[in-house]
């Protein structure tokens, strides 16, 4: 699939020469990976907080938990679930790092527990919605799924590399006496979107009427 990238997207990626490359941002991520130690047996004694009500950015690297799901560590964030009352959605929304010509995300799975930390539904990177450079995931929780509590997020555990092409628009300002003229061209390139054990990912819910401040 061919990606569109607008001038604005590409400043953003490449703004400047100290901005690591996806690929160095993955090397980051397994060394650290590697370097972490599991923090608990099981999930019922990691910590955890409430599900966020607002818009959250989390950052999904060496200063969150490591755990291994299904003999994969990785690094995670777990919040507990309200009380069931209605029908409400969440969505994880993957953000790429790096250059135009290198990206890398965190691909992530959602994996939902019981009060007793049973795995009830487990989400992985087969059925995610691509949005350019990102990825994303929206769960909805239903009544059948009141006795759900817990939701883990992380990383999913792939090596591979995506080749993808886009299109640069390219600005060039030529003054032509006391008058300045801005002359577009573009150019056609391809940069590689790699699967990433850290990065950052915005999670949002729908739904859940956050609680009311007191007067």
């Amino acid at each position: 699939m061919r990606a569109v990238v607008s001038a604005i997207a590409i400043a953003s990626l490449a703004g400047c020469a100290s901005i690591p490359k996806g690929s160095e941002v993955v090397a980051l991520g397994l060394a650290d990976l590697r370097a972490a130690t599991i923090c608990c047996p099981t999930l019922a004694t990691a910590a955890h907080s409430p599900l966020p009500l607002q818009k959250t950015k989390v950052q999904l690297d060496k200063t969150q938990q490591a755990f291994s799901f299904g003999g994969t560590k990785a690094f995670f964030v777990l919040y507990e679930l309200p009380a069931y009352k209605q029908t409400y959605s969440l969505t994880v929304n993957s953000v790429p790092q790096g250059t135009v010509g290198d990206i890398s995300l965190v691909v992530p799975r959602l994996a939902f527990y019981d009060a007793d930390f049973k795995l009830t539904r487990l989400f992985d990177e087969k059925t995610l919605r691509h949005r350019g450079n990102s990825v994303e995931r929206t769960v909805y929780l239903n009544p059948q799924d009141a006795a759900e509590k817990y939701v883990a997020i992380f990383a999913s555990d792939l090596s591979a590399s995506i080749e993808r092409a886009y299109s640069e628009v390219v600005v060039n300002t030529v003054a032509a006496g006391p008058m300045m003229f801005n002359i577009y061209s573009g150019r056609d390139g391809k940069s590689t979107l790699r699967s990433s054990p850290i990065g950052g990912l915005d999670i949002e819910t729908q739904g859940l009427a956050a609680p009311v401040a007191a007067k």
